[in-house]
């Protein structure tokens, strides 16, 4: 099933530029799409669209089979359905302690007391609790993304929106969340991710290269077999990716352990 059909969407800022000319883009129940390209390609515009926090100013953007219009910004349903990740967590954080600003959400839909019990099971299960009762502007980069994702997950949404949820992030931080997403995925919850990090690319079923237009969509792995596509989507070539391409073979990995099986396979060949 679609959760989501773009139809020749474009976007343009009131400037009068275009962010985006003619998207067309599906997504499926279950699936993780990554979103990748270069700085001010429009990503970021693409998630906001799908997030009806924008209209588009034309095309037609389809969720679950019905039109995302403006009143689908204020619809409950819509609204529990799909969390959405900001870059920044200091635009998520905006009460006077974590266990509000979490609880935010659920209070508006199950009440005061349902909603501070999801938001505390929430910090429980991200290992948060501590920061229930900290301002939010006293807390490590680290802890503002864990409480941001509190603040999504808090809705138990079907659907996530997640705009580079691991920049700026150190290795732990960045594993935690790589860690969440991948429970995301077992847990069959869609998860859509602008992102930069080749790791998370990994984890995609598909990808899709923006700037401004759809340049490419696939997998992972066609991606990586393509490095010009890969640099114009102002992304690194992996160094594993760039070594595979120098010695000719046409079989690309996605991790150092699929690199080691092809290599033990390509040196027994005759």
């Amino acid at each position: 099933m679609k959760v989501y059909e773009l139809k020749n969407v474009s976007y343009r800022y009131p400037t009068g530029e275009w962010a985006l000319k003619d998207i067309n883009m599906e997504i499926k129940r279950g699936e993780t799409v990554a979103i990748v390209g270069p700085n001010g390609a429009g990503k970021t515009t693409l998630l906001k669209l799908m997030d009806a926090l924008l209209m588009p100013t034309e095309g037609e953007i389809i969720f679950e089979g019905r039109p995302v219009t403006e009143e689908t910004m204020t619809d409950h349903e819509f609204r529990q359905k799909v969390g959405f990740l900001f870059q920044s967590p200091d635009v998520m954080l905006f009460s006077a302690t974590v266990l509000e600003d979490v609880a935010f959400g659920p209070v508006h839909l199950w009440g005061k007391e349902e909603g501070l019990k999801r938001a505390r099971e929430e910090l429980r299960k991200l290992s948060i609790e501590d920061l229930a009762s900290r301002h939010p502007y006293s807390l490590s980069g680290g802890e503002k993304k864990k409480a941001s994702i509190a603040c999504v997950t808090s809705m138990e949404p079907e659907v996530l929106l997640l705009d580079e949820p691991t920049r700026d992030l150190d290795l732990k931080n960045r594993n935690f969340v790589l860690e969440m997403i991948r429970g995301w995925k077992a847990e069959k919850k869609t998860v859509v991710v602008v992102t930069h990090d080749l790791r998370l690319i990994r984890l995609a079923d598909r990808v899709y290269v923006v700037n401004g237009r759809v340049l490419f969509e696939g997998t992972p792995r066609e991606l990586f077999s393509r490095p010009e596509l890969i640099e114009r989507a102002n992304l690194d070539v992996p160094e594993i990716v760039r070594l595979f391409h120098m010695l000719g073979l046409e079989e690309i990995p996605l991790s150092v352990e699929e690199a080691a099986e092809i290599l033990k396979r390509w040196k027994k060949e005759p």
